[in-house]
């Protein structure tokens, strides 16, 4: 293997492990998994000060030290190992495997998450949480891309021209997905519905849209610094939960159309895992009451899906300068 190839690799998993680090984090500080669940949940701190690290000596005062401490270093190093992605993607010319709009985000999107990791104490402004959670996502998936892209040979491949669009929307629905997954949690719906299809304040109103999909949406504490939850954040976790069920029924139709295309197999058994895996542990997770590490693992199949979906797309676009597969004779 090539030391770009390892770089590569080696960032890609030292995301993923401050994807994972960075979900307990935030989980764990906000109360999920305390003791008086849910009158212990989301109380916040509101006299903590923007910036505090944990190489402070108020850092070290915060819970869960330890975690915070590798996620800090592993960052650290990761973002070293993007700026030599970065200057040797540069160099390659011709002979890069992808166009220079995909080191150039992976650089970009590593600076930004660099200058917004100040701000990341602040769990009230749910924006820097999406920032945050959407960032690292995105990071993940062109290093993936990349990886792929330099590694695996897909110019022999004759597959339907048809397929490809349907990976596409695939990738879409699982990215939306995972935007209305971090936007439930950044703004602390996941107390507001304790079963399956039953939320705190009964029926939702549709009205209550408005309110709950606003970006600019402020979280409101009350005098002991717990949130104030609003009745529409149970449309907030509902409406995740339905779109989950949506996303699945959409995978498993795609891998039922895929399934005679020998070439996909991996593929696609790969993508059912993870989609059955994330569904099963979704409706767990409801009903043992959000407990602490399955919805840290629920972030990490999250990840999980969206990596096997981009597989999926990879081996359905042909390398540069390769012809489009016709519709089969």
């Amino acid at each position: 293997m090539s030391i770009f190839r390892s770089l590569i690799t080696l960032s890609l998993l030292m995301t993923l492990l401050t994807i994972v680090l960075s979900a307990y984090i935030r989980l764990a500080e906000v109360g999920v998994g305390c003791h008086d669940w849910p009158a212990c949940y989301a109380q916040l701190n509101p006299d903590l000060q923007k910036g505090i690290t944990v190489l402070t000596e108020q850092g070290r005062e915060m819970a869960h030290y330890g975690a915070r401490i590798a996620h800090r270093y592993i960052a650290s190093t990761l973002g070293l190992f993007i700026v030599a992605i970065f200057v040797i993607s540069l160099r390659q010319g011709s002979a890069r495997a992808t166009g220079v709009a995909v080191p150039i985000a992976v650089f970009s999107i590593t600076v930004f998450l660099s200058l917004l990791g100040y701000y990341t104490p602040t769990r009230s402004n749910p924006m820097i949480t999406m920032g945050n959670l959407l960032g690292g996502m995105a990071l993940l998936g062109l290093l993936w891309w990349q990886l792929l892209r330099h590694t695996v040979d897909v110019g022999n491949l004759t597959l339907p021209a048809r397929l490809r669009p349907l990976a596409l929307l695939a990738l879409t629905l699982v990215s939306l997905q995972i935007v209305l997954g971090g936007w439930a949690s950044a703004n602390y719906a996941s107390a507001s519905c304790p079963g399956l299809v039953q939320c705190e304040q009964g029926m939702l109103a549709a009205d209550q849209a408005a309110d709950v999909f606003n970006p600019l949406r402020e979280i409101e504490l009350d005098s002991t610094g717990q949130v104030v939850r609003t009745e529409s954040l149970g449309l907030l976790s509902m409406g995740h939960r339905l779109f989950a069920l949506l996303t699945a029924g959409y995978l498993a139709w795609m891998v039922r159309k895929m399934k005679s295309a020998p070439p996909l197999r991996t593929s696609i058994v790969a993508l059912s895992a993870f989609s059955i895996s994330q569904l099963i542990l979704g409706v767990s997770t409801v009903w043992l009451e959000l407990p602490l590490l399955m919805l840290t693992l629920h972030n990490g199949l999250a990840a999980g899906l969206l990596l096997t979906t981009i597989n999926l797309l990879h081996r359905l676009t042909p390398a540069a300068g390769s012809p489009l597969p016709g519709p089969p004779q």
